[in-house]
């Protein structure tokens, strides 16, 4: 008698530990509601600008939650004479934007002569 209330027991608490485990491994499907694109704006910082992390509620809860630490940028500072589809006359750039970092990017405002003209190529990511 002892022993079938014993193993009883036992099997409620495996389920018990079971469900609990499934519950939780369930809350790691959580995905953002917002692009990483949405969470960085353009910042006149350094010589060719940058990027700073934008402080909305749907933003800041990518990275309370774990999900990402940040956005990763990329793309090209274009200059003067850049024929369009090519990567002559441009240096490229790669950096990460945190809540509390903001990513200036690494190109002079003057290239080989040229001015800068603008940026292009540019992608976001979610930083891990």
């Amino acid at each position: 008698m002892y022993k079938g209330i014993l193993m009883k027991k036992i099997i409620l608490s495996l389920s018990v530990i079971v469900f609990s485990h499934s519950v939780s491994a369930g809350s790691t499907n959580w995905q953002p509601s917002v692009g990483p694109g949405q969470c960085i704006v353009y910042a006149e910082i350094g010589e060719t600008g940058g990027y700073k992390w934008n402080n909305q509620n749907d933003c800041n809860e990518v990275v309370r939650r774990g999900y990402a630490s940040g956005v990763g940028v990329s793309g090209r500072v274009i200059y003067e004479g850049n024929t369009p589809g090519t990567n002559g006359d441009s240096i490229g750039y790669t950096g990460i934007v945190t809540p509390n970092k903001p990513y200036e990017r690494q190109a002079p405002a003057t290239y080989k002569g040229k001015k800068k003209v603008g940026h292009g190529d540019s992608y976001t990511y979610w930083a891990k």
